[in-house]
């Protein structure tokens, strides 16, 4: 028979070996409901996604969507940041870009370039004109850039009438905001507003242009020099009204710098000299008043011009 203490050493080591025999299902529980709640997260972290893509803003869908072509996805996103950034309408944006795009490759016959390797010339060239037409809005005023894509006639013609109560003809102002419109919308001054989605710019530089706008006044003396001096800001235009007496012709003379250039018009806001350098005019008697001059500085810095005018009522001679 076996000693005691041997016994109960032997019973111990049996409880150890029961506990142990125990634990191994308990372990081995733990793991696999680890294993099936991992899977169960990735699950419900995927759905939950999917639904917040859903929900997403209609604003926000639409630019995931309906990103403009660019060439990289970092290109794409750095653009409807900034966009974001200026509160700039970004559906009317991407509709600028798209036009100014077309109206360079009449051939595409209003297709937009794809995503495929080919159109990967075009993708650039969208993209160019993109970072162009950006830099052109930030130039306009907070109050404005938010506006655009909204903006309409009545914006900008309440403006105008307080200008031709003047005696301003609405086609000169036309012209004085084409001038002016330069900085925004690309080539020569026109004179009546493009068409959408280029009139929004134009319509801006109305606001901007006409809103604190005064018309400077010269009156034509018979017989005597009048001179006047005036500042042109870079890039800006500058409107004068000159009054002509009855039954008198006109001498005019204007003094610049060559990156000017001026228009003069009759009373009814018809052409009466063609834009051109600034130089010396002579009319004939009854060319009506007031005449109004429309003087443009295409400088980067602003400038003088010295205006001499005489009436007379024999035939015109040089000032």
């Amino acid at each position: 028979m076996m000693p005691a203490e041997q016994r109960q050493l032997t019973r111990a080591e049996q409880r150890e070996q029961g506990a142990e025999g125990g634990l191994a299902p308990v372990v081995l529980a733990l793991a696999l409901s680890a294993v099936l709640g991992t899977v169960l997260g990735w699950l419900l972290l995927s759905r939950d996604a999917g639904e917040q893509r859903s929900a997403a803003p209609p604003q926000e869908r639409a630019e995931r969507d309906s990103a403009p072509p660019s060439s990289t996805n970092q290109q794409r996103q750095q653009l409807l940041s900034r966009l974001r950034a200026l509160q700039v309408d970004r559906s009317w944006f991407l509709k600028l870009v798209d036009s100014s795009l077309l109206q360079r490759h009449p051939d595409r016959l209003g297709r937009l370039p794809s995503e495929a390797p080919e159109d990967l010339a075009l993708r650039q060239i969208w993209d160019d004109l993109a970072q162009d037409w950006l830099s052109r809005v930030e130039r306009l005023p907070p109050s404005l850039r938010a506006r655009l894509g909204s903006l309409g006639d009545g914006d900008w013609r309440g403006s105008s009438r307080r200008l031709t109560d003047q005696g301003i003809h609405p086609l000169v102002l036309e012209r004085l905001v084409g001038a002016d419109a330069r900085d925004l919308l690309p080539g020569e001054p026109q004179g009546a507003a493009p068409a959408e989605p280029f009139r929004q710019l134009w319509i801006a530089a109305a606001m901007r242009t006409l809103d604190d706008l005064r018309v400077a006044t010269v009156e034509a003396r018979p017989g005597e020099v009048v001179n006047r001096s005036l500042l042109i800001p870079a890039k800006g235009a500058q409107l004068l009204a000159v009054s002509v007496p009855q039954q008198h012709s006109l001498v005019l003379g204007i003094n610049g710098t060559p990156l000017m250039q001026m228009t003069l018009f009759r009373p009814d806001g018809t052409l009466l000299d063609k834009r051109g350098p600034l130089r010396v005019i002579s009319l004939e008697p009854g060319v009506g008043s007031p005449l109004q001059l429309l003087v443009t500085n295409d400088g980067v810095a602003s400038a003088l011009i010295t205006l001499s005018c005489r009436a007379d009522s024999t035939p015109p001679n040089d000032v």
